[in-house]
């Protein structure tokens, strides 16, 4: 297991339901559910009973209780749907709703306006309801909301730096993208590239790429408003996509991602 076993201490109102529990198979099924909620912010599946061998022992170690008792519990559907409404009701939890999910959806858009890895937004929508303390959905539905919220925050990312891009600028970009005649590279190539030995050579280069960035007017453009993170993703996309790739990009995609590479650079 990824994270540390919880301690089965148990409280008020659950320790009243878990005391009134008379038979040990009960006993041990009460006390998994609650450890097993705690561990992963969401109750073991009812059909067929999820059942994790090595929490099932940590459990049972505690209780002083046989193991193989969880048997006999996964058997009764009723009592186990009894005992998560009580753990749900003495850890305050939240089933996931439609209202919960638009709230979680609202989180992981401003989120994705910052932060462009699916595997961080992912982490962050855990711990958003886990702090709201709402029950955690199956894992492809929060995988289907962030890649939801991902898109349309990209979608609003790109129209809002497409946007204030003044025309003059937008045609020296696209020209980056031209191979020139007397040349076999474009121009966004050239600022791609790197000297391969520092030299005196080597940082006149840098210095006249950095005055063709500042000759486009690029930095007239405000980013201040776009995360760092976010602005070197799309820096890093630009970097490693071949000029023809780029050019395939829609329009507002296109500006924005050679946008923020020249900031960048």
């Amino acid at each position: 297991m990824d994270r540390r076993l919880p301690r089965l201490a148990l409280r008020d109102g659950s320790q009243t339901r878990f005391l009134s529990c008379r038979r040990p198979h009960n006993r041990l099924g009460f006390a998994y559910q609650l450890a097993f909620v705690r561990l992963f912010d969401r109750f073991p599946e009812r059909q067929p009973f999820e059942l994790l061998e090595e929490l099932v022992c940590f459990t049972a170690a505690q209780l002083r209780l046989d193991a193989r008792l969880i048997e006999l519990y996964r058997k009764r559907q009723p009592t186990i749907s009894e005992h998560q409404q009580t753990i749900s009701g003495y850890l305050r939890l939240r089933a996931f709703d439609d209202a919960e999910a638009a709230q979680l959806e609202q989180f992981l858009f401003e989120e994705s306006c910052r932060l462009e890895q699916a595997s961080a937004l992912m982490g962050r929508a855990r711990e958003f309801l886990k702090e709201q303390r709402v029950l955690a959905p199956a894992e492809f539905r929060i995988a289907r909301i962030v890649g939801e919220q991902r898109a349309r925050a990209r979608e609003h990312i790109f129209k809002r730096v497409a946007a204030s891009v003044p025309n003059g600028l937008a045609g020296r970009l696209e020209d980056l993208l031209l191979v020139k005649l007397e040349g076999n590279s474009s121009g966004l190539q050239a600022i791609k590239a790197n000297p391969s030995k520092p030299s005196v050579d080597a940082m006149l280069t840098l210095l006249d790429k950095l005055k063709v960035i500042e000759a486009t007017g690029v930095l007239g453009v405000d980013l201040s408003w776009l995360n760092g993170n976010y602005q070197r993703a799309l820096f890093h996309h630009v970097r490693k996509s071949p000029v023809i790739r780029l050019r395939e990009l829609a329009e507002p995609r296109r500006r924005a991602e050679l946008v923020c590479f020249l900031w960048q650079s």
